[in-house]
């Protein structure tokens, strides 16, 4: 039986898995068994910024798998504070949790943005066509194609999802009840279409009107992949959260959620946690 037949009929069929036995990579190259080389445009769904087998990346494994790979939230991490100290040094926001992954990230970002509203009964949460923030129930409350969502509902209540760059529908969607707009500045699956500056504009003066909470999904565009820090800062947007992931890992499973003095003291111990995130 080859490693396709193994496949097939051992793991849950949600991927088209190309026909291809990878052995190693090296830089921006794959290597497949057979000896073929392939210049890796997935780079790992936008994860492997540094390409594979980055020395500063293996070396910074080595060290410390060589002093602990897993230690619970409640210790203190000097790599972990580290880090954080960087993303807040670079972005401006006050304060950092780090996740597993980005659809793990989008999900703390809601409960952070329901938690901040609930002061004022706020609760609902715009989102945009064609966006996509995860396959997780909550990202999926915030998305609208599809292939995506069919036989998966019903989603979370107080979720509308508003046409990507029109800015009437935009400002016919939030209003004192909206807790939070979250919104990708370029966006990725729905097909590499960046926000325009006129609906950046109109939602930079909405936020200042309604007080809304901005989120924004730097997953895919963020940490220089747009040749800035992050994709928003081209448009003059100032969010108030900041969801990143894929390639502050290296490789690793890695994302974070970045807030800033708005919402720095909503989550206190207990409210919020996670098991792996930041190991």
């Amino acid at each position: 039986m080859n490693i396709y037949e193994r496949e097939s009929r051992s793991l849950f069929h949600t991927y088209k898995r190309l026909p291809i036995e990878i052995e190693h990579g090296e830089g921006v190259y794959l290597f497949a068994r057979d000896g073929k080389r392939f210049l890796d445009m997935f780079a790992g769904l936008a994860v492997n910024a540094l390409g594979y087998g980055h020395p500063r990346v293996l070396e910074a494994i080595r060290t410390q798998s060589g002093k602990y790979i897993h230690l619970s939230n409640y210790f203190i991490q000097e790599p972990q504070i580290h880090l954080a100290e960087m993303l807040r040094t670079y972005s401006g926001f006050k304060r950092v949790f780090f996740t597993n992954s980005g659809t793990e990230a989008i999900e703390g970002a809601l409960k952070l943005a329901r938690r901040w509203g609930a002061r004022d009964g706020r609760s609902e949460i715009v989102s945009f066509s064609n966006a996509f923030h995860g396959r997780t129930m909550g990202a999926l409350s915030l998305m609208d194609r599809p292939k995506y969502l069919e036989g998966f509902g019903p989603f979370l209540p107080d979720c509308r999802v508003c046409e990507f760059n029109n800015t009437s529908r935009l400002e016919e969607s939030v209003s004192s009840r909206t807790a939070a707009v979250i919104v990708e500045s370029i966006q990725g699956e729905g097909g590499v279409v960046p926000v325009t500056k006129e609906f950046a504009h109109t939602l930079g003066e909405l936020q200042k009107k309604h007080g809304f909470l901005l989120i924004a999904d730097e997953i895919q565009s963020g940490i220089g992949r747009t040749g800035m820090l992050f994709g928003y800062q081209h448009f003059m947007m100032a969010p108030d959260i900041v969801v990143i992931a894929k390639p502050i890992g290296g490789g690793l499973p890695l994302g974070a959620i970045l807030g800033s003095e708005k919402v720095a003291d909503v989550l206190d111990p207990g409210t919020h946690g996670t098991t792996f995130g930041g190991n």
